[in-house]
C-alpha cells in the first residue's frame, strides 16, 4: 500500500525538474535538426517555462498543430 500524498513520494518541484528538462532537451533537438525556426523554439521554450505542457506528447502534439496552421 501506498503511504503519504502523491506530492510526498514524488514532491513537485522534483517532477517539474524532470519534465521540464525533457521538453527542453526535444525543443533544443528540433531547433539543431532545423525541424523548428529559432522564432518557434524561443516561443515554444517560453510556454513550457510557464506550464503549458504536460508532457513531451502533449508538446509534440502543439507543435503539429502549429505547423499544420502555419504559425511558424
Amino acid at each position: 500500500s501506498r503511504k503519504g500524498k502523491a506530492s510526498a513520494r514524488m514532491p513537485r518541484k522534483l517532477a517539474w525538474m524532470i519534465r521540464i528538462r525533457a521538453l527542453r532537451k526535444v525543443l533544443k533537438n528540433l531547433r539543431d535538426k532545423g525541424e523548428i525556426s529559432r522564432r518557434l523554439y524561443r516561443r515554444l521554450y517560453a510556454l513550457a517555462k510557464g506550464g503549458m505542457f504536460r508532457s513531451k506528447a502533449h508538446m509534440i502534439a502543439f507543435i503539429k498543430q502549429v505547423k499544420e496552421r502555419g504559425e511558424e
